[in-house]
């Protein structure tokens, strides 16, 4: 080596000294005199790419007015930068740079006039590479680069949940958002490794920067993204270390609007291909430790951006360059405008509603830049805007969208999965657009199966707002402005925690044996949602199904709330049960959001039905209901989320009794896996509604979302998305313990 570098570049070395490297083998070059760093390559066809960067350090260093630190390029005996030699019996390219002194930022403690000044260097930087244009630059290609975002997305399948799902949502989310504003943003030379180890102080302030073989070409934000990305990641308050940084960029670089709304999206996608590339790390380095240490500060990361959220990141980045932030919509502006064209039968949540603009997994954006954690909307059931489910109903819809009257392989594709999930004999499946229609179009099965009219139903049960779902649903029909219980519904009392099983089968015994003529079906979940997240007794089914079939009745289960793993343990509520229903009714959670419901039956059932009226739904069982429904159950699987729905809830009523140990006013904990209740009452055993409002406007304030239910509505529910993980359940707990601490009983 020593011999190397004296013929080649004329310096009589004193030592050498290796040091670890990314990709490549460096070392650090003592002479008589000064330091070098020597780079070798064991790929020969990097020869333009390094030429190229040795060009922009030479022009750096030519810059009377330019005094950032950079390393110097040295030149061969033939005045090239870069020199081919033998090494280990190899072809290999190498380079000498002079050796930058200072201390690394990432040796330094934190300051925020550091981190300032890291900014205005940057952007110094940026400025003077904004005269030097490179054709090689401009059409790089790699993985660290952004604009070349699309060579990561084949490794997103190496990462372990949740980073896969975070890693896919933010690159989705990318190329809708910052794509088509690329062409309109300013470009230059991006110097686009601003990490600490690659940056030097010297008291407060940043005197060089070394490692310039990033160098790409694109949008300058994509510079400062870089840099606010890596001044932030080992931070507790990542979005306020990251202003810092922008805000000492813009004092030298005054950045558009358009391009500080697009930084928190710029950002991400960094994290992302510093998963990804760490990912493939691992298998083609496993050795390399640095190839993979900024791994754990990027997921951490990109969990805390999750939770910022687009709008909360914005505001902040606004407010750092002295800019206002506009929300898109005002509450009363909004209120008024829904009232002009809606009916007031259309109520909305809290005393403060709230204008929202997106929503991610666990967490739904409000428009004024607040995140809320949602630990109630169910309807998400894998998260908001899953990427895959997204994905898929993109895909379809610009391939085909019809109906059931024609033939697509979508429709059995889903069918089949669905059913899979299904015990025997239950083994057709109806395809509507939501529970209600479900519930309405299994009645009307019953119905005709039969030849009977009469339903049976349970005490604060509901089952959808179509006319059947209103006559089947006491917690409708008993409201004060409801429309009262019909003659051919048969109401069964929602047996009390405290009775004995055989006193509430006795009592549904009793009712059912004053019947004049036997009814179509009965209908019930397992766990009332509306009544409270109340459970059937254990057994309640096993028993009472019998009782009803010997009448010549079916046995309905609505799993609109509580299907889909949401239980943890069982991926159906009537399993929990013991008991398989005649037909199942589905809803909410099939399609993620996207409008989807379903009847399951049996072939005996289906046949039977065939020979009245044809069925047909417009819209139930499209090709884009059938990919997106498909699609929920692949994530499901993939990432465990039953599993996780089973552990989490534990967790969530593990923590939920331990506050009821210490607040009176918590009366019982119920429920199972993420769908729980939280029964208030008050000092003489009463519901206490009053407090549970009360809990749930505080809770909002407090950027938490909850709901209340149950015939008094005193009852908190959460049923968030299955993606909610334990530290989403120390929010709740935390924020509930300050509401139930500061409220005199």
């Amino acid at each position: 080596m020593e011999a190397i570098i004296e013929a080649v570049f004329g310096i009589k070395t004193t030592k050498i000294v290796p040091l670890s490297g990314y990709d490549n083998r460096n070392y650090c070059v003592y002479d008589a005199h000064q330091k070098w760093i020597l780079k070798t390559y064991t790929d020969c066809s990097q020869r333009p790419i390094l030429e190229a960067e040795c060009e922009a350090l030479d022009f750096l260093s030519q810059q009377a007015d330019f005094t950032l630190q950079c390393p110097q390029p040295q030149r061969t005996a033939t005045h090239d930068f870069v020199a081919e030699v033998v090494l280990d019996d190899k072809p290999q390219l190498i380079r000498l740079l002079s050796f930058v002194e200072g201390a690394f930022l990432g040796d330094c403690p934190p300051t925020r006039q550091r981190y300032t000044h890291l900014g205005i260097r940057l952007g110094e930087l940026n400025q003077k590479l904004a005269k030097w244009t490179s054709p090689v630059i401009q059409a790089r290609q790699w993985a660290w680069n952004m604009g070349s975002f699309t060579l990561i997305k084949p490794n997103i399948n190496l990462l372990e949940q949740p980073a896969q799902r975070m890693v896919h949502y933010f690159i989705q989310h990318y190329e809708e958002v910052v794509v088509p504003q690329l062409s309109h943003l300013p470009k230059t030379t991006l110097y686009n490794d601003a990490n600490e180890w690659n940056i030097l102080c010297e008291q407060e302030e940043i005197i060089g920067m070394i490692d310039f073989g990033d160098l790409a070409y694109g949008p300058r934000i994509h510079d400062l993204a870089v840099a606010m990305v890596y001044a932030a990641y080992d931070k507790e308050d990542p979005l306020d270390w990251a202003c810092l940084v922008l805000q000492g960029f813009h004092q030298v670089q005054a950045l558009q609007p358009e391009e500080i709304k697009l930084l928190y999206h710029s950002m991400a996608l960094r994290l992302c291909m510093s998963l990804c590339n760490s990912a493939v790390a691992k298998t083609t380095q496993p050795e390399n430790t640095y190839a993979t240490y900024s791994e754990k500060y990027a997921l951490k990361m990109l969990k805390h951006w999750l939770a910022c959220g687009p709008l909360g990141a914005e505001k902040a980045f606004l407010k750092a360059v002295g800019l206002k932030y506009k929300p898109p919509a005002d509450t009363e502006q909004l209120l008024e405008s829904r009232k002009r064209v809606l009916s007031d039968a259309l109520s909305v949540s809290y005393q403060k509603p709230i204008p929202m603009n997106q929503a991610a997994f666990q967490y739904m954006y409000a428009a004024d830049g607040s995140t809320f954690l949602d630990a109630y909307n169910n309807i998400p059931h894998v998260g908001h805007h899953h990427p895959v489910v997204v994905e898929a109903a993109q895909r379809q819809l610009a391939k085909l969208n019809t109906n059931t009257r024609y033939l697509y392989p979508e429709l059995q594709i889903y069918a089949e999965a669905l059913l899979a999930h299904f015990p025997k004999p239950l083994d057709k499946v109806f395809l509507v657009n939501s529970g209600s229609e479900a519930s309405d179009l299994a009645i009307r099965i019953a119905r005709s199966y039969t030849g009977q009219k009469s339903v049976v139903v349970m005490e604060h049960g509901y089952h959808g707002h179509t006319q059947t779902g209103i006559e089947i649903s006491d917690y409708k029909f008993s409201h004060p402005k409801g429309m009262g219980q019909q003659a051919h519904i048969i109401k069964l009392p929602l047996p009390k925690s405290t009775d004995p099983l055989t006193t509430s089968i006795a009592s549904a015994k009793n009712i059912l044996a004053k019947q004049q003529e036997p009814a179509a079906a009965f209908i019930s979940e397992t766990i009332l949602g509306c009544a409270g997240q109340v459970p059937l007794p254990e057994g309640y089914l096993q028993q009472l199904y019998p009782l009803l079939r010997q009448q010549g009745s079916l046995c309905i289960a609505d799993e609109v709330q509580t299907g889909f793993g949401r239980l943890g343990d069982y991926f159906w509520a009537f399993e929990q049960q013991g008991v398989i229903p005649d037909l199942v009714v589905l809803g909410k959670p099939m399609g993620n959001g996207f409008p989807m419901g379903a009847v399951v039956t049996t072939s005996a059932i289906a046949e039977r039905f065939a020979q009245g009226v044809e069925f047909f739904s417009s819209f139930g069982g499209n090709p884009v209901s059938c990919v997106v429904g498909k699609a929920v159950l692949e994530v499901l699987k993939e990432e465990q989320l039953p599993q996780n729905a089973q552990l989490t809830g534990e967790y969530f009523m593990a923590q939920l009794r331990n506050l009821q140990k210490e607040f009176s006013t918590i009366h019982e904990v119920r429920g199972q896996g993420l769908f729980l209740g939280v029964e208030l009452r008050d000092p003489k055993g009463r519901p206490h509604t009053r407090l549970a409002q009360k809990i749930k406007n505080e809770l909002r304030e407090k950027h938490i979302l909850i709901s209340t239910d149950g015939p008094y509505d005193h009852i908190l529910k959460s049923k968030p998305p299955l993606c909610f993980d334990k530290a989403n359940v120390d929010q709740v707990i935390d924020r509930l313990y300050q509401s139930l601490k500061n409220t005199p009983f």
